[in-house]
């Protein structure tokens, strides 16, 4: 048995659970949030010390994009989750990043780096990270709106291009009900940032998927 420890409401841990659901693959679901027990159990098992980890056939593997590569290599008798055609591919793995782009800037501004918001210089290091993240949200605004009339990324169907942008916009949409519970969430929220409309719009396609709705 497959077993995935997750944070149940992470959009990282969210797409490792779409791609396994994409390619039919039965798992155990441990929520290390609600157990810490169980999160000290997940990160003695990879270096990251990060959620999700999946344990497969007795390998650990740490990290949603190692787990998601991994899942293409270990299962290729089953629905891909990276598409195989060049235009396809690049478009994959440029929406991808840019997705990592936007959540790794808010996250280090609004948790790793607001312990010092209180420097002469957090204005300007503020500035300079989410207006990298800001065009990284522009890029899939722009990418999004010329699918000409499709609603994935790839001409070839869902991929795990659509599982890091779906998740990404129900991440954000989900902050302000979560804040009050979550100080991490709500340092978040005071930063301001907003992702382009184009994208809740895009993600409107997804959003009653059986996969995406046992997301929770």
């Amino acid at each position: 048995m497959r077993t995935l420890y997750h944070f149940r409401l992470s959009p990282y841990s969210r797409r490792a659970r779409l791609a396994l659901a994409h390619k039919g693959l039965d798992c155990e679901l441990r929520d290390a949030r609600e157990n810490p027990a169980l999160l000290e159990e997940a990160r003695a098992l990879v270096p990251f010390r990060t959620v999700p980890v999946l344990v497969d056939d007795g390998r650990a593997m740490g990290d949603s994009t190692a787990i998601v590569h991994w899942l293409d290599r270990a299962y290729p008798q089953t629905p891909r989750l990276w598409p195989d055609g060049a235009d396809d591919a690049c478009a994959a793995y440029q929406v991808a990043e840019l997705v990592d782009l936007v959540q790794r800037g808010v996250v280090d501004v609004g948790n790793r780096y607001y312990a010092l918001h209180g420097d002469p210089a957090w204005d300007g290091v503020k500035r300079e990270i989410l207006g990298r993240a800001g065009k990284a949200a522009e890029g899939l605004a722009a990418r999004v709106a010329t699918l000409s009339g499709r609603t994935t990324i790839a001409s070839s169907g869902w991929s795990a291009a659509d599982m890091w942008l779906l998740t990404m916009v129900l991440w954000f949409e989900g902050m302000p009900a979560r804040a009050a519970i979550a100080p991490n969430i709500a340092q978040i929220l005071t930063l301001g940032f907003a992702l382009p409309p184009e994208l809740p719009r895009w993600a409107n396609a997804h959003r009653d998927r059986s996969d995406v709705r046992a997301l929770g």
